[in-house]
């Protein structure tokens, strides 16, 4: 009888759709995951590793940083403060490493007790405010508290000015959540932000709008004023001038989980709702209701069943223009969800999961490009392909004045050494059966092609027939392809081609990689793991060969 022929099983689209963790792993196709961690997606659609998270700042004592904002000077140049357990800090770059250096405030400053401060931009002034916190302000010189400002005037009945969120818009500054009148908005003179009693100053208590709901965050949208509440949305128009403005819309049954989480991606506002991602354009398009499928369908149980039980203060989204992806950091869950919107215009955005070795606490993006990050002790960039700390190396290089050997730096007094960590980008597929559901499939040889990768292990698991202990094991290295030269490789560092260097880097291109699987069964699922060790990964085409089996 003549042997059976080998076929191909292309996975062409692998994983292309993001995280699927909602409907039956049986029932998807192979574009959806059922494991997505640590993954991003190129231009073209394909899996690569996130970026590292680096350490740029020496660490301190003071605390964890649970907020970073960006002032936006009157020259349009910028500044990145902070907030570390009691203090207030602001990122020095100037220095090697950055640092953060302790701000001190005039007046009769209160005692902070907390860093979970939202920053808000306002008539070239910085504004910080938290729940039991008197709202603070920054002119470019000085630190105040509120009560401190010259202008200041309380508002009727209140009496510790204490908001939990803010916005500087329709040339004065709005705050909500007040402690002794959370579900109403106070709003202050024209372009004097701490003025709010006289003049054009003035309050509106929504308890006739949405009943007993309270504000949790206040943006603005087309000239919108729009105010977030846990249970429900209120819109006004009209906003430049509150005597005038008019109600315009009631989002009832759809509130915000968690102050810090709205964000700006292009002319839209999206929000994390206990029901997931949400878009406001979406929800007033629908008569006032969130639709059922919202942005995060594919992950929604999981979804919902974190913010139902994690504390939403400490859940905070930024959106990363630069990359095109929502990041919604959960520290107390140890890892954050990437909604990634960075191929055209889609439906839905592909969702992945993250983890770290340097857990962020909170996110800014700049102007320039960066995406910072506060941890428990530091401020981290998003950069490279290693996750960075900062390690104080002074005992091992002696205080001679400067670090004594490669790699430190010596900041004035200690010498700070960068420490590697490497992680992994793992992906797992549905169970399949490659569209076969009658005939055994003998898997034979998986083909993949990988970009980069080079010094970094990979590892293929292979999965048969619902079977979760089945699983079949292969680890291979990526390895980098030999350096091309222009006119031939030397013999020595003396015989090197044109002016002693090579015209193309080594291992940048894609290498394809021919892996033993052994494993015979009916249905399959793949777990692919791929190491990062400095060098960006990515993969291109995976196919699997084998030959037909009996009827199963």
């Amino acid at each position: 009888m003549p042997a059976k022929s080998i076929t191909s099983i292309s996975l062409a689209g692998l994983g292309s759709k993001g995280l699927n963790t909602q409907s039956q792993s049986a029932t998807l196709g192979l574009e959806w995951l059922t494991e997505a961690n640590n993954v991003v997606y190129d231009l073209e659609g394909r899996m690569g590793p996130r970026k590292g998270i680096k350490q740029i700042t020496a660490p301190v004592t003071t605390g964890a940083l649970k907020s970073i904002g960006e002032f936006v000077k009157s020259d349009r140049t910028r500044e990145y403060y902070g907030g570390t357990g009691a203090k207030i800090v602001k990122l020095n770059t100037a220095t090697a490493p950055d640092t953060l250096v302790e701000q001190s405030f005039s007046g009769s400053p209160q005692t902070i007790s907390d860093s979970n401060w939202q920053w808000v931009n306002f008539n070239n002034e910085f504004w910080g405010v938290q729940r039991s916190h008197k709202a603070i302000n920054y002119d470019g010189t000085n630190w105040y508290d509120v009560e401190d400002l010259g202008a200041y005037a309380a508002p009727a009945g209140v009496t510790t000015f204490d908001p939990d969120c803010a916005l500087g818009e329709f040339g004065r500054m709005w705050y909500g959540g007040i402690t002794e009148a959370k579900g109403t908005i106070y709003y202050s003179d024209n372009l004097i932000g701490e003025k709010l009693s006289g003049g054009a100053a003035g309050s509106l208590d929504l308890k006739t709008v949405w009943g007993n709901d309270e504000i949790i965050h206040l943006a603005s949208l087309e000239n919108k004023l729009v105010i977030f509440g846990k249970q429900n949305i209120v819109i006004y128009s009209g906003a430049i001038n509150p005597a005038t403005m008019v109600l315009e819309e009631i989002i009832r049954d759809v509130g915000l989980a968690g102050r810090d989480n709205v964000v700006y991606v292009g002319a839209d506002l999206f929000f994390l709702s206990y029901e997931g991602l949400i878009s406001l354009r979406r929800v007033t398009q629908t008569d006032g209701k969130a639709p059922v499928e919202g942005l995060s369908t594919t992950v929604r149980q999981d979804l919902t069943r974190i913010l139902t039980q994690a504390d939403v203060a400490n859940i905070k989204s930024v959106y990363y223009q630069k990359e095109g992806f929502i990041l919604t950091l959960m520290p107390d869950n140890d890892k954050a969800y990437v909604f990634d919107f960075s191929v055209g215009k889609v439906e839905f955005p592909r969702t992945t999961t993250w983890t770290f070795n340097l857990e962020p606490l909170c996110a800014v993006t700049t102007f320039d490009g960066k995406l910072y990050m506060g941890t428990t002790n530091s401020v981290a960039e998003y950069d490279g392909y290693y996750d960075i700390t900062l390690t104080d190396s002074t005992s091992s290089h002696g205080s001679s004045g400067a670090c004594s050997t490669a790699g430190g730096t010596w900041d004035g007094s200690k010498c700070w050494t960068e420490t590697n960590a490497d992680y992994s980008w793992v992906f797992q597929t549905p169970w399949s059966d490659f569209g076969d559901q009658i005939f055994a499939k003998i898997i034979k040889t998986g083909m993949i092609t990988v970009t980069g990768g080079q010094g970094a292990a990979a590892t293929i698991q292979l999965f048969k027939d619902y079977e979760e202990g089945s699983q079949y094991s292969k680890t291979f290295n990526l390895t980098s392809d030999a350096v091309n030269y222009l006119y031939g490789a030397g013999a020595s560092s003396s015989q090197a081609s044109l002016y002693g260097q090579a015209k193309y880097a080594a291992a940048s291109g894609p290498r394809e990689y021919k892996v033993p699987l052994a494993r015979t069964g009916k249905t399959f699922r793949i777990k692919m793991s791929f190491e990062v060790k400095g060098n960006y990964s990515s993969l291109i085409t995976s196919t699997l060969l084998a030959k037909k089996g009996k009827v199963r």
